[in-house]
């Protein structure tokens, strides 16, 4: 695994992870769904699209995190 010199490094690396993430879901979503319109296909989709807002919502909490962390005073 990659260690970040700094918060924001970590910060980019997590947006960057994000948006990758989020065109590969939605390109296997829009074929899923291209290729299969059904109920289960919408299903999987919706089950895909929940998936990736949750990886989201916790690789944002990281890199707030990582960021709270850098910028914390010193002792």
């Amino acid at each position: 695994m990659l260690l970040p010199c700094s918060p924001f490094t970590a910060a980019r690396i997590a947006g960057l992870r994000a948006t990758i993430g989020l065109l590969l879901i939605l390109l296997i979503k829009s074929k899923l769904l291209r290729v299969k319109m059904s109920l289960v296909g919408s299903l999987l989709g919706l089950l895909m699209v929940v998936g990736f807002l949750a990886t989201t919502g916790l690789l944002t909490a990281v890199a707030a995190g990582s960021i709270a962390y850098g910028l914390r005073p010193r002792r």
